[in-house]
């Protein structure tokens, strides 16, 4: 027969772990895995409760340092440093992210978008065009790939070529502060 000291030992070691379990997953999955990074390309991003994210990149560094070939919670950590605006963290995360799987179009995309924010862009354009090779249909990695064009290397055409092939895919498409891409495109062709 067991005594009950032990039953209640073990009965506080299992709600325990099973809080501690609780607490981890829910960091995760409270951490966004893919919400389009859409931001403007300068443009920081706030979040409202900086004391949440702190401790879901907490959580999410013990969990990769616990579990290395864990895809998503490398993900997830690029994505919590991409909100808080730390560019070198984001990028080591994503890579080590594309080092277990390399297929999504929206990592190397927001891979692109640090390597832009820490002026990379020649890493940024490769990036964009690895997203786009992956997923024939992505938008936001040519999009992306036109602002580095036109803004970081000054290469209107280039810019444009690579907006055409967003407006093949969308011709509806607009830029962030609601400008119809192709009135924008327009612009450009007419050196405006």
């Amino acid at each position: 027969m067991v005594k009950k000291e032990t039953l209640y030992i073990v009965a506080l070691i299992t709600f325990g772990v099973g809080f501690l379990c609780g607490v981890i997953f829910s960091a995760i999955k409270s951490a966004p895995m893919d919400d389009g990074h859409n931001h403007p390309p300068q443009q920081a991003v706030v979040q409202p409760q900086q004391q949440d994210t702190g401790e879901a990149i907490r959580v999410l560094e013990q969990v990769v340092a616990k579990e290395p070939q864990n895809y998503e919670a490398w993900v997830r950590l690029g994505n919590n440093y991409y909100d808080t605006d730390q560019s070198e963290k984001a990028i080591i995360a994503y890579d080590k992210a594309l080092a277990i799987h390399n297929g999504s179009a929206d990592v190397w995309t927001d891979l692109g978008i640090m390597y832009r924010r820490t002026g990379q862009f020649d890493k940024a354009i490769e990036s964009f065009n690895e997203g786009a090779k992956r997923q024939p249909g992505h938008i936001q990695s040519r999009f992306n790939k036109g602002i580095v064009l036109l803004a970081d290397f000054n290469d209107p055409a280039g810019a444009i070529a690579a907006w055409e092939e967003v407006l093949k895919l969308d011709p509806t498409a607009t830029a962030q502060n609601g400008k119809k891409l192709s009135d924008w495109v327009a612009e450009l062709k007419a050196g405006k």
